[in-house]
């Protein structure tokens, strides 16, 4: 009889080749998933600011005009410069709630009392827990989802969507962009504007409406960048930088400037409050025109184009 006989066994050598070959495959699939995945996350980036641009264009047809970047006088509209009013403070993250699907936050909301307020409404909560309501549409999935402002008693979540606030620094006081100040005393003597579309003689297809802006890369750092519930801290971006570019200037109380964590995002303590627009996209961010559309806008634009569509009545001429 013949001896049964075993199958071959594989070599040390077809082990090595098999590996290898697999390490290259993986190496040649890792990219193309990584890429798709940013893909995704850009596609959702840019449907939460059609979103916030729907919002946007629901409030204008409701009220005739565009949301305050920030104010601290209730009701809207009666703004002036009394140290008694400061208390009433709240961003156009509040107005657009109704215009979100949080009506049940607006209604909640107190506005008669700032976004900081810890005492119980007549709805039985506070202005601070509704502020730390988080919500999909706040955040770039791209960045950090979730991110909150805990750096002291207040609560509050942060966003990487803001509001275009012009070409030049916060206390300029020129009604250049669809959001800023008239005039400014400090933080707790602002006057806002708001706008109507019928302002924006530049175009609406020309103008930023809002763009991204980075959060920091913790929750319980004093940075104020991405804090879009509190009117002194930053809901707003300025072109006087292109984006993700420059150095951002933050000026409010306790303001802190942690570069170890944000190298790639520097920022100092000066006088003014400018930052620029920033995103994890590779390569750029994207904003939401006046018109509604979202663009996506390369790091590579020149200053003066950034500055030209950040403003909405300067006439300058835009090539595509």
């Amino acid at each position: 009889m013949n001896p049964r006989k075993h199958p071959a066994a594989f070599t040390l050598v077809e082990l090595l080749v098999v590996i290898a070959i697999i390490g290259t495959l993986v190496g040649l699939l890792l990219p193309a998933i990584q890429a798709a995945r940013e893909a995704a996350r850009m596609s959702q980036c840019v449907n939460n600011l059609k979103q916030w641009g729907v919002a946007m264009h629901n409030h204008h047809d409701a009220v005739k005009a565009l949301p305050y970047g920030n104010n601290r006088v209730n009701p809207p509209g009666t703004e002036g410069s009394k140290p008694s009013q400061a208390t009433i403070r709240r961003t156009f993250v509040v107005s657009l709630w109704p215009y979100l699907e949080q009506s049940d936050l607006f209604t909640a909301y107190d506005p008669n009392k700032g976004w900081y307020d810890m005492s119980t409404n007549v709805s039985g909560r506070t202005n601070q827990s509704l502020g730390a309501m988080r919500a999909t549409h706040y955040y770039c999935p791209s960045d950090r989802p979730g991110a909150m402002w805990t750096a002291n008693i207040y609560v509050f979540c942060r966003s990487n969507y803001v509001t275009n606030h012009g070409p030049s620094v916060l206390y300029a006081g020129e009604r250049k962009a669809p959001f800023g100040w008239t005039a400014s005393n400090g933080y707790s003597n602002y006057i806002p504007y708001r706008t109507n579309f019928k302002d924006v003689t530049d175009g609406t297809s020309k103008t930023l409406l809002m763009s991204e802006l980075r959060v920091t890369p913790s929750d319980g750092t004093g940075d104020m960048r991405g804090t879009t519930m509190n009117d002194a801290g930053t809901p707003w971006f300025m072109a006087v930088a292109t984006p993700n570019s420059g150095s951002d200037e933050l000026n409010s109380a306790g303001a802190v400037c942690n570069n170890t964590e944000t190298a790639d995002m520097p920022c100092f303590v000066g006088a003014n409050m400018a930052v620029a627009a920033r995103s994890r996209h590779p390569g750029g961010v994207n904003a939401v025109m006046c018109d509604g559309s979202v663009r996506f806008f390369a790091d590579s634009i020149q200053l003066s184009t950034w500055a030209a569509l950040s403003s909405m009545n300067g006439g300058e001429q835009i090539n595509e």
